[in-house]
């Protein structure tokens, strides 16, 4: 296989949004625009001891229940930890950015957000509006190096009005991908109320990324300790989504729809799929009104549905050979903290992998994914 001419397409990396990405903020809301505090550096903070001041909350949450990390904004400790300068991690340094990519040997790269990797206020137009900011701002950046650089449009689905109108916008800008999460708050992607928004999104051919992140307050709030809030708060949103395409009927309803859901590894595939399937018979026999016609795993079997693998899961080659080659993405999640950045290279040196599935993963199936 002559591989020199592939380019290694990276669907998942991150911006750690600077001051900047609110420099497009609508003017009526200039009061109320985003802005940095740093606290005093201790132990209990890990490093996270500056916060975006929203709406008189502080965003992220490091300790407490409901907590969460992240690393913006990049005046905490924690930015200066990173292999990656500033100016990379904030993409207000372009070619250091394509610095970091070349040396990590990423040809494309799609960036979404992290700071509305959770709500960060209640107020539904504000969010619109700083959801409108960062997309300027982002479009901006990336059209330094358009070839290189793309960008996932970040959506105010609470009014799926709102989210098809900033779509719209973003595809302008040159969006490449719409990105949303696995629930919008407490409410599943499969209620009726969005079906026009997927209606469109269908009839546009836009891909469609279901991110992982804390979208669900109430499995959020669970959450007492870093650990559990990234492997379960932070995960589970997507398999709600995933639900709510396979099993409550988006893809069903629509079913051109190119999905992807990404951060959240493939393993975990087989089982969901297989748990959904059960209740799809035993509910089935005992009469009940189902919300699908048919199984979980024939749905994925016919759909554009796609996953982002972790290079380093165990069982990739079982996962691979139960969603289908064709569906594995490639993930960089540069410049966030969860040591991906050898991801590439874990990949090629596996060897219970096949060198056309390694190559699928890293490039041939992101080009398809993202119409290159």
């Amino acid at each position: 296989m002559n591989t020199d001419a592939m380019p290694v397409i990276d669907v998942d990396s991150h911006v750690e949004e600077p001051k900047e990405a609110w420099a497009h903020l609508d003017s009526k809301y200039a009061d109320r625009k985003p802005f940095p505090v740093v606290a005093k550096d201790l132990p209990v903070l890990g490093g996270i001891n500056a916060f975006w001041y929203i709406d008189g909350t502080v965003y992220p949450k490091p300790v407490g229940r409901g907590n969460l990390v992240y690393g913006t904004p990049i005046e905490m400790r924690f930015a200066t930890q990173k292999d990656f300068t500033i100016g990379s991690q904030t993409m207000t340094d372009i070619p250091a950015r394509l610095k970091d990519m070349d040396a990590v040997g990423i040809d494309v790269q799609v960036v979404f957000s992290t700071v509305f990797l959770q709500p960060v206020t209640d107020d539904l137009l504000f969010e619109a509006a700083l959801m409108r900011s960062y997309n300027n701002w982002m479009a901006s950046a990336c059209a330094e190096a358009p070839d290189r650089l793309k960008w996932g449009a970040i959506l105010p689905m609470r009014d799926p009005r709102l989210a098809l109108d900033e779509l719209e916008h973003s595809l302008k800008l040159g969006a490449s991908v719409a990105g949303i999460y696995g629930t919008v708050g407490e409410t599943m992607l499969h209620d009726r109320y969005y079906d026009d928004f997927f209606a469109e999104v269908e009839r546009l051919g836009v891909p469609l990324a279901i991110h992982a992140g804390w979208s669900h307050p109430g499995i959020t709030r669970s959450m007492d300790d870093v650990s559990g809030s990234r492997a379960i708060g932070f995960t589970l949103p997507v398999m709600m989504g995933f639900y709510s395409f396979l099993g409550g009927g988006i893809l069903e309803r629509h079913p051109r729809l190119r999905v992807a859901f990404m951060e959240i590894g493939v393993q975990w595939v087989p089982y969901l799929v297989q748990r959904i399937d059960h209740y799809h018979h035993a509910d089935g026999a005992l009469g009940l009104p189902l919300p699908v016609k048919q199984p979980v795993s024939e749905t994925l079997k016919q759909s554009d549905v796609y996953f982002t693998p972790e290079a380093d899961e165990i069982y990739l080659p079982q996962a691979a050979e139960y969603v289908g080659e064709d569906r594995l993405l490639f993930e960089g999640d540069m410049p966030h903290a969860e040591a991906r950045e050898g991801a590439k290279q874990e990949i090629l040196e596996r060897d219970d992998l096949s060198e056309e599935l390694k190559w699928k993963i890293l490039s041939v199936n992101g080009r398809r994914f993202l119409n290159l």
